[in-house]
């Protein structure tokens, strides 16, 4: 009996089902990924643009992004950056609030308009999850939620779980909500954007080689994440003022230098590295940002107190003191423009070394299914019920 002969992928496509059909990719009419700013050239290069060639992109919609690290790193400011990109493009932004620290001057200081913006503060793990879930009807841009850690599973204040059990339940909470929640994101054509931050982890031994500090929430924010990008604390800057409180001689602080580093980005190159340069109360400088990283990269030559820029055989600029060659460029957008050509974001070894196991690792399968508060609260009674050996 001869065998069948194959179908063609025409022939096997006519063949299936219209659910069936929306389950296959159709890749020369599939559309592109969208992006949206986020109002900083160094952090849209770090991120890029899909094409591997260096071109800034954003946060790519209907993915996820996670930005995590120290604390007062900018990890909120970027969040209310892209939502203010999101705004000017003329898209719908929601922030949900699970601090409950959302300050509207703050949010004006950086631009954001606060009649089009849809503020959230959930009760709990659950009532956010269902929110963020119905907010998808009006397709916004962005969804950005502050933070992982205020999470807390509707258990916790129940009294149903103490806190140990509490970082166990929300870990699992969080794997189930992500994978339900990432079809979504795809037809709504949605970024949503996490802030996280880091916490220490409890050596079990001297011999534990194990990361010294790790991000909150579990494994599997990581792993449905597409970029994961990481925030730095550097350098404050301080300037001499009076204390109001003393009336002596004190120093505020006015600006912070971050080190951003793409650890996980499955939309462009990842591991990408760059200073990110914060005013406090006013959000990302592009100017102080791309300076420092031309200054780092040797594009801007610096001898003393003197800075230069060599455009080609052509002596582009040369001027004395940081100020001033802050004024010089913010006067002069086409000698800003001829610089940030010459810039180019370089890779962080060192972080690739430490995050490349990280896909590796997510929760099991198994955590993904059914009632996962019924089955972690019945699991952890059931231990501390069973009697104790004669």
């Amino acid at each position: 009996m001869a065998a069948n002969k194959p179908l063609t992928p025409a022939e096997y496509y006519k063949k299936l089902s219209k659910e069936d059909r929306d389950a296959v990719i159709d890749l020369e009419n599939r559309k592109p990924i969208d992006f949206i700013p986020t109002g900083s050239w160094i952090l849209n290069s770090i991120i890029g643009d899909g094409t591997l060639t260096g071109k800034p992109g954003g946060f790519p919609r209907g993915h996820i992004v996670e930005v995590f690290g120290d604390e007062s790193s900018g990890k909120t400011t970027s969040l209310f950056s892209v939502c203010k990109q999101a705004q000017d493009l003329g898209g719908v932004a929601v922030l949900v609030d699970f601090e409950y620290t959302f300050h509207p001057e703050y949010a004006k200081r950086l631009g954001l308009n606060l009649k089009n913006l849809i503020i959230m503060q959930p009760k709990h793990f659950q009532h956010g999850a269902r929110l963020i879930k119905d907010a998808l009807a009006m397709r916004p841009m962005i969804i950005a939620v502050d933070s992982v850690s205020a999470m807390t599973p509707r258990e916790f204040y129940e009294g149903a779980v103490d806190d140990t059990g509490r970082i166990g339940l929300q870990a699992q909470l969080m794997s189930t909500f992500l994978q339900y929640i990432t079809k979504f994101l795809q037809e709504s054509n949605t970024c949503l954007a996490f802030s996280n931050q880091l916490r220490s982890v409890i050596k079990k031994s001297k011999w534990d080689t194990g990361p010294e500090e790790e991000s909150s929430g579990g494994r599997a924010l990581k792993f449905y994440s597409s970029v994961r990008l990481k925030f730095k604390k550097g350098t404050v800057e301080k300037v001499d003022s009076i204390s109001k409180f003393t009336g002596k001689k004190d120093k505020d602080p006015i600006n912070v230098t971050v080190k951003v580093t793409a650890v996980k980005n499955k939309i462009d190159k990842p591991y990408m590295t760059a200073p990110l340069f914060i005013k406090f109360g006013e959000g990302f400088d592009n100017i102080s940002s791309i300076i420092e990283l031309a200054i780092n990269t040797g594009v801007i030559k610096k001898a003393g107190a003197t800075y230069s820029f060599q455009d080609g055989e052509k002596e582009a600029f040369k001027t004395t003191g940081k100020q001033q060659l802050w004024k010089t460029l913010n006067e002069n957008g086409q000698l800003f423009s001829k610089l940030r050509e010459n810039l180019v974001i370089r890779e962080d070894e060192k972080a690739r070394e430490e995050y490349k196991n990280e896909d590796e690792k997510t929760d099991d399968i198994e955590d993904l299914l059914g009632n996962v508060s019924e089955k972690f609260i019945e699991k952890k009674n059931s231990k501390t019920q069973e009697p104790e050996d004669d």
